[in-house]
């Protein structure tokens, strides 16, 4: 996901290393799993890895920590192959298509949709889809290369706005050579929103010539303690909750932290060892390797820790740790916990589930 803040695909494992390494002792930012602000959480694609032809259904599932807010929701696809496999190469076509916004036109709705999302609250449904079909030639277009396999990929751009879409120029910032993303989004006096209202990103799809797929890996269930963690709203599952006021938790934990002393929750996304043999990656001695899967865990209430976890390894396989703590809020109500699960090929699932504070 290309945005102001995550870079899904580019960044996971990278992200994954620098949580797992990065020092304890600095207190006061909170972290990748709090849920405080505009996110989208996933983008799931029913198809990872396409055919020539294919409709291929994209599913956004978003949510709005500083809500109840309307948000618009914004999908954008057409572009093809760019040269290098570069994604800002498509920016001048999404800036085309995104032109007649500014004269009150609508573009052709295989190449724009906006949703209008009620205001997100813990009860509202959050799932937001849209459909592409992928050129016919999508694979043949391009020549073959030399080495490494043939195939053609789809660029889907997406955001989400706590206010007004609107077309933004094609400019790249001073001394860049990347553009801006030529969309924003506006409050109601034309001033411009920033990340904790606004967030831009992106997927890609593959079609390859031998005629490979890709399976999404599935969340069996989230456990708390071990025990399943409520899928209903209206029966969520009762938890105890940390008297600390969250002010007081941004402390320093070299010196101890006051929530140390509160009741933590395990948290686990059950995964089989589902994980796909990569065609295209072997190690030294020739052997085939298996995709790398990791789970990303978030919350709007409480704190998780760690919020990224390794499922799979390319080399060692199936990873049975791979759960995280939960720290519950101390105010009253619903919350929400959400696991994600990602492959490095775009496969990916997600699951909700609800806890309550008394």
């Amino acid at each position: 996901m290309l945005s102001i803040k995550p870079m899904w695909r580019a960044l996971a494992p990278t992200a994954l290393t620098a949580l797992l390494l990065a020092p304890s002792c600095a207190p006061g930012f909170d972290p990748p799993s709090k849920v405080n602000t505009l996110r989208i959480l996933a983008v799931t694609i029913d198809k990872p890895y396409a055919q020539p032809g294919d409709e291929v259904t994209f599913r956004m599932t978003v949510f709005d920590g500083a809500g109840p807010r309307p948000v618009q929701i914004v999908w954008l696809a057409g572009c093809f192959d760019p040269q290098g496999d570069q994604y800002f190469l498509c920016f001048q076509q999404l800036a085309d298509t995104l032109a007649p916004l500014a004269t009150g036109g609508m573009p052709p709705a295989d190449l724009l949709k906006i949703d209008f999302a009620l205001p997100v609250d813990s009860g509202t449904p959050d799932l937001h889809e849209f459909t592409v079909r992928l050129p016919d030639d999508s694979v043949s277009r391009r020549p073959a290369p030399p080495t490494g396999p043939h195939y053609g990929i789809a660029y889907i751009f997406f955001a989400a706005c706590a206010g007004q879409i609107a077309p933004a120029p094609l400019e790249a910032p001073e001394g860049g050579q990347v553009p801006d993303f030529p969309l924003q989004c506006l409050d109601g006096s034309g001033q411009k929103l920033g990340n904790d209202s606004f967030v831009i990103g992106y997927t890609q799809v593959y079609a390859f010539a031998d005629g490979r797929t890709n399976q999404n890996p599935p969340i069996v269930d989230l456990a708390l303690d071990g025990v399943s963690l409520s899928a209903d709203i209206n029966a969520p599952t009762p938890v105890e909750a940390c008297p600390v006021p969250e002010a007081d938790r941004r402390v320093s934990s070299c010196t101890g932290n006051p929530v140390d002393e509160c009741r933590k929750y395990a948290i686990n996304a059950i995964v089989d060892d589902v994980a796909e043999v990569d065609v295209d990656a072997v190690d030294p001695e020739g052997n085939a390797l298996r995709e790398v899967m990791w789970v990303s865990y978030y919350t709007d209430g409480g704190e998780l820790a760690p919020s990224l976890a390794l499922v799979s390894d390319a080399v060692q396989g199936y990873q049975d740790d791979h759960d995280s703590e939960w720290t519950p809020p101390n105010e009253p109500g619903v919350y929400s916990i959400w696991a994600v699960l990602r492959d490095q090929r775009g496969g990916s699932s997600i699951v909700r589930r609800f806890v309550q504070v008394p």
